[in-house]
């Protein structure tokens, strides 16, 4: 009898020289003036690379190349540096350009992960709060009684 083998679903995707970008941009898009703690930010990698880590794995090396496209480009505008290595407000900016951009992809590289990142950013109860939504307290889908 062949002996059954089960795959671990505990897998990671994201290697060591990848979480300092997505950290950066995580940082960029939610934290520009400093709001989110260090330590809020290393968890929240950890979120992103739990939630891409089950996809396919076509998939899963589409987001990992993307990154890496992320880290190289600013050379596209001539800054000789690395995404995660500029100030916010360089990657700010960097971002923006990118979001322009004429060549189709690059725009796709910031709506895939601003997408994915923003999801999983606030579903955090705290993040929720700070922007005005009152969570289990809020009166609006209750039936008026009759």
């Amino acid at each position: 009898m062949v002996p059954l083998v089960t795959k671990d679903f505990r897998r990671t995707t994201l290697r060591p020289r990848h979480r300092p970008i997505v950290r950066a941009l995580a940082e960029a898009l939610f934290s520009p003036a400093g709001e989110a703690t260090p330590e809020r930010l290393d968890a929240f990698v950890d979120d992103v690379d739990h939630f891409i880590s089950p996809a396919s794995k076509t998939l899963r090396f589409g987001l990992v190349m993307m990154l890496g496209v992320l880290r190289w480009s600013p050379l596209l505008y001539g800054k000789f540096t690395f995404f995660d290595a500029m100030t916010v407000d360089e990657r700010i900016a960097h971002l923006e350009r990118l979001d322009r951009s004429k060549v189709k992809q690059l725009p796709l590289i910031v709506v895939a992960y601003k997408t994915v990142m923003t999801m999983l950013f606030y579903e955090d109860p705290h993040e929720l709060a700070g922007l005005g939504y009152p969570g289990h307290a809020r009166k609006r889908y209750l039936k008026v009684a009759s």
